[in-house]
């Protein structure tokens, strides 16, 4: 799913040239109602002008549809901001593929300084990848925060105001069983003068609506690579479950994420609690000042999500004593055990440390009412 994978844009391809800037358009408004008003054509107004509206990401969004990257609002008060996009949709040979929307927008402030904006959205389409660490590293810790809700209607994947991941049917699988997934993020920043940068993602209008524009890009998506279900993906309902606020975390001895014995040697930490339902929880360690991670867990039980976990959980347990199979690893452990009912995994990024994940694991398990995963006194 890198770029370096994507294939060559169709033979023929027409790009859109127009400008994108209010200024630019009205420049070439004026120009056509000149050209017209000469042919005797010049009749329509303001409200009735003819306008293409432009379209992104293999046709999933349209211009000043909603969310503020698609309209106006994104250049703030630039009068030459420009939003351009990148594409290449997937197809029934290449199920892979991406899109990428890009603002950019320059003006003076009231200061006399120069403010510049600079925000991407990109949307990629494709398996999760084979190799386990970098599975993980994608999938866990992209998506599975502590800052991540769960997608709405049951549909399995993480959503939140920059961006989430959606695993598509079983229908749009590899041949060797990998779920295909639909990733989106957003990115920016915003400077003032030589010495201000700040982090200013583009604005995708909230989590729900983010859910949203996932879906709608992974249905066009699906169509292209010709694995679509009967019928399209939707989002119907609110999100529920949402995360909770960060919090500071004063002491060592303090238990983090309101898990009992889950604890960190650190000061100057913020942990946040994400979904705690049946299918997913999440936990997320930050630092309260550069928001370096320090610690990510995550509960998958979700059957779909669950699945982009197959085939890298080793086939024995992580550690002695503990049930299942799992591995640790140099940067990412996983576990995987029946809790029930039904497998469960559980997820550790960031940290090494075994009793960081022995702690939630064993405080998921009896949350959900099974066996401990981790054996007796692992995490003391």
């Amino acid at each position: 799913m890198s770029e370096t994978d994507e294939a060559p844009a169709a033979p023929g391809r027409l790009r859109r040239a127009l400008p994108h800037s209010r200024r630019g358009r009205l420049l070439l408004m004026s120009a056509l109602v000149l050209v017209l008003a000469g042919t005797g054509l010049g009749t329509w107004t303001a409200d009735t002008w003819p306008w293409p509206k432009d379209h992104y990401c293999w046709g999933s969004w349209e211009e000043d549809s909603g969310p503020g990257f698609l309209g106006d609002e994104a250049f703030g008060d630039d009068d030459d901001g420009s939003r351009t996009d990148r594409e290449t949709a997937p197809t029934r040979e290449r199920p892979a593929g991406r899109c990428e929307i890009v603002i950019v927008g320059e003006y003076e402030s009231h200061d006399g300084d120069k403010v510049s904006i600079d925000q991407q959205v990109s949307v990629e389409y494709g398996p999760v990848p084979k190799a386990a660490e970098a599975r993980l590293a994608m999938v866990h810790d992209g998506f599975l925060g502590g800052d991540m809700a769960p997608f709405p209607d049951g549909l399995p994947g993480t959503v939140n105001g920059r961006g989430g991941m959606l695993v598509l049917p079983r229908s749009c699988d590899t041949r060797d069983g990998r779920p295909t997934v639909v990733t989106m993020h957003a990115s920016g920043t915003y400077s003032n003068g030589p010495s201000y940068i700040r982090n200013d993602p583009a604005d995708l209008g909230g989590a729900r609506q983010a859910a949203v524009l996932l879906v709608a890009a992974a249905n066009r998506g699906m169509a292209a690579a010709g694995c679509a279900p009967d019928e399209p993906l939707r989002v119907s309902s609110p999100l529920y479950d949402l995360p909770g606020k960060p919090e500071s975390v004063f002491s060592a001895s303090d238990d983090v994420c309101g898990i009992r014995g889950l604890r960190l040697a650190a000061e100057d930490i913020e942990d946040q609690t994400g979904a705690v339902t049946r299918d997913l929880q999440t936990c997320s360690v930050r630092g309260d000042r550069d928001g370096m991670p320090y610690l990510e867990l995550a509960m998958v039980a979700q059957p779909r999500l669950a699945a982009v976990f197959d085939g890298i959980a080793g086939e024995h347990p992580a550690a002695r004593g503990w049930r299942g199979t799992g591995t640790f690893g140099e940067k990412h452990a996983i576990a995987r055990a029946d809790c029930a009912g039904r497998p469960a995994t559980f997820l550790m990024g960031a940290s090494t440390d075994p009793d960081h994940l022995a702690a939630f694991a064993n405080a998921v398990a009896a949350r959900l009412g099974c066996a401990p995963i981790a054996p007796k006194g692992a995490a003391q």
